[in-house]
């Protein structure tokens, strides 16, 4: 499965490691595992991973690397968890001697620079880098298994998000068993900063809703700011208007400072991942987003009603 991609590797003395705008902990924590067990099987190449991570788990795992341009210049670059290059954080991939993707979303079709594997049945692509690792005899330590355990259960939402439970599960116990500390994982994710209750605050007065199931949450780059938040944070926090009755999906539209729109989009039952790639999105059928150009009521609008559509059709063929 992964045969291309390994021998892209072996190519390459240098290889840097590409994660996705908006980095989450599946982006994060499968460049990590990767990077670390292709070093310890390649001892004679270096390996980094460039972008800006989460720094809320550097500490437990691993702070990002500095990388020059000298360095990217000169490498492979390898694509974890998104689509094509355009997507990347560090726009510096561009730059790089040759490509190779391995990623769990939709495939779009548009990567064409190197070798790839894309299965969107992957509930993340940690689940992939665990088949590459197995693939090849690789090792998992503790480090990786907490780093592909952090992968897992984000793009999973704690498990709610699964294609297939019984070999979730089966993955989740063998990294348990090689070292995962899933509390320790879960309680950094379910640290709350003090301005996570005034966003809260903010959102049970404020959201809205449509009469066929749509529940939203805008803001304005004045009101985040008002909320001492920013646009990745406050838009992480998109759960605050899901899971309700009667409303099986949820989104949230936050204004960037330069006036882009980062909209999020999930879903307990209507597949919605059509809808971002309709405004120049993607992701998965439950969980998508897009950036927009402006905070255009008619854009958003237009949005609403195509995610009301999905829920009808849904409702229909239910």
């Amino acid at each position: 499965m992964f045969e291309e991609i390994i021998k892209k590797i072996e190519q390459y003395d240098s290889i840097v490691i590409f994660g996705h705008l908006n980095p989450d902990g599946d982006c994060y924590g499968s460049a990590l595992a990767l990077k670390r067990t292709l070093s310890l099987k390649y001892t004679d190449k270096k390996f980094y991973v460039t972008g800006s991570g989460l720094p809320e788990f550097f500490d437990f795992l691993a702070p990002m690397d500095e990388v020059s341009d000298e360095i990217i210049a000169s490498s492979l670059a390898l694509l974890v968890d998104a689509n094509d290059l355009p997507r990347m954080e560090d726009k510096r991939v561009f730059n790089a001697l040759d490509w190779a993707k391995i990623d769990h979303h939709v495939d779009t079709g548009t990567f064409h620079e190197g070798p790839y594997v894309v299965d969107d049945n992957a509930n993340s692509t940690a689940d992939l880098i665990y088949l590459l690792i197995k693939e090849n005899n690789l090792v998992v330590d503790k480090f990786i298994a907490n780093a592909l355990y952090l992968g897992l259960v984000t793009d999973t939402g704690h498990f709610q998000f699964v294609n297939d439970f019984d070999q979730t599960f089966q993955f989740a116990a063998f990294l348990v068993r090689n070292g995962a500390n899933p509390k320790r994982i879960d309680s950094i994710l379910n640290l709350k900063k003090e301005r996570t209750l005034r966003v809260k605050g903010y959102v049970l007065s404020n959201y809205k809703k449509t009469k066929t199931g749509t529940i939203y949450i805008i803001y304005n780059k004045e009101t985040i700011k008002d909320l001492k938040s920013d646009t990745n944070e406050i838009s992480g926090m998109i759960n605050l208007v899901g899971n309700v009755i009667n409303y099986p999906v949820w989104a949230s539209f936050a204004e960037y400072e330069d006036g882009r729109v980062r909209m999020e989009i999930r879903s307990n039952g209507p597949i919605i991942q059509p809808v971002a790639n309709r405004v120049g999105g993607g992701g998965h059928q439950y969980a998508a987003g897009a950036t927009l150009s402006s905070l255009d009521m008619n854009l958003i609008e237009n949005v609403i009603a195509d995610i009301d559509n999905e829920i009808r059709l849904w409702r229909k063929n239910k």
